[in-house]
């Protein structure tokens, strides 16, 4: 009567390569949805960000907002930069290419006497953008 160990042995063997194989793809899929979640903060991090300056604009507040997070409104618009964990950074050469978030607001074209409006994009270090969003405010009290 011959052993059956070389089979049970070989039994074994495809059993662990069959574990391995679902490790390895519980392991891909884990890190696929952290990235995806770290990229999901992000770009809630940004719609709050662009919010908060959509609301500071409509109650005559931008520049104050601006001022807060070191950077300055112009005519044009205003820009702030954020590090990797959103805290704003001050104006600067060095401190522009230090940021991993960029907030830009451009001022549109005026359509009325007493409507304004902008344009707020969020961009990453890549210099794509998380999110955009269009926002328009009253800018005198109509009469």
């Amino acid at each position: 009567m011959r052993s059956k160990a070389p089979l049970v042995m070989m039994e074994q063997m495809i059993m662990l390569l069959v574990f391995a194989l679902a490790a390895v793809l519980c392991l891909q899929a884990f890190t696929t949805s952290r990235e995806i979640s770290d990229e999901s903060i992000c770009r809630d991090r940004a719609v709050i960000e662009a919010q908060n300056v959509a609301e500071s604009l409509k109650i005559g507040a931008g520049e104050e907002y601006f001022r807060e997070k070191g950077a300055e409104l112009t005519e044009d618009g205003g820009e702030i930069l954020y590090d990797a964990h959103w805290q704003s950074l001050d104006g600067g050469g060095e401190t522009s290419q230090a940021a991993a978030y960029r907030l830009q607001m451009r001022y549109s074209p005026a359509e009325s006497a007493y409507l304004q409006s902008a344009e707020i994009v969020i961009y990453d270090s890549a210099g794509e953008p998380l999110f955009s969003m269009p926002v328009s405010w009253q800018a005198q009290e109509v009469k």
